[in-house]
């Protein structure tokens, strides 16, 4: 299971020709792959049906959730509500700085934002229970609960054969933090877009860091994977 953003892409948001080799390569040699992001899920569809993957699709950190691509959207039980009136209350506060990011009307649990000249310390202030998020490249909030690791564990249990210790997972900021904690086999790929502090906090979670960044980093250990099982 991977994350796209940084981890599949390279700095650019591009998807790294490499890392699309080695999903096909994995997928080829029976080995399934998944996608685990803070995308919108329409946005992973298109991508899942390029890389010709047929594991779980996790979007918007853990709010939305396929078991397959093309299958029904799950119902999770998760609202936008509550996370919707706190983006309300934040631009009464905050008139002027509280932008929302464009792909905002396409999600349907994650709320996303960008705060001008706002600390994470105010904006904190004024949130109740919900959850705030920085992922380096945009704010989350969403309903308390909320992960890609607790989704993911809720989708493997209806997966049959599949378990936490027979799934690798690859993520590159604190937005996986959740999946390295859950998953006893993790694999941070550094990210240069990202602060010093979110590399360092990622590090002492991860079981294993890859030499390369990106999706570089992503395609080398993946092709690591793919030579050892056909061995």
């Amino acid at each position: 299971m991977t994350d796209v953003d940084g981890t599949l892409t390279d700095e650019d948001g591009s998807l790294n020709a490499a890392a699309g080799e080695a999903v096909r390569r994995l997928e080829g040699q029976g080995i399934t792959v998944g996608l685990v992001s803070g995308r919108e899920l329409p946005s992973l569809d298109a991508l899942a049906q390029h890389l010709g993957i047929s594991g779980p699709i996790i979007a918007e950190n853990g709010g939305v959730a396929r078991m397959k691509p093309g299958s029904e959207p799950l119902d999770l039980g998760y609202s936008r509500q509550p996370a919707l009136e706190v983006l309300e209350r934040l631009k009464k506060l905050f008139p002027g700085a509280i932008r929302e990011r464009e792909d905002n009307a396409e999600r349907l649990v994650d709320v996303v934002f960008f705060a001008d000249g706002v600390t994470h310390k105010e904006l904190k202030q004024y949130l109740g229970d919900i959850q705030y998020y920085d992922s380096g490249y945009v704010l989350h909030l969403m309903q308390p609960g909320i992960s890609k690791g607790t989704t993911l564990i809720r989708l493997l249990a209806d997966l049959g054969d599949v378990s936490a210790a027979t799934t690798i997972v690859f993520g590159d900021s604190p937005t996986d933090i959740s999946l390295f904690k859950l998953f006893p086999y993790s694999v941070l790929i550094p990210n240069p877009r990202l602060p010093a502090e979110h590399r360092q906090e990622m590090q002492r979670v991860a079981r294993y860091v890859s030499d390369l960044p990106c999706g570089q980093g992503f395609a080398q250990v993946a092709f690591h994977i793919a030579d050892a099982c056909s061995g």
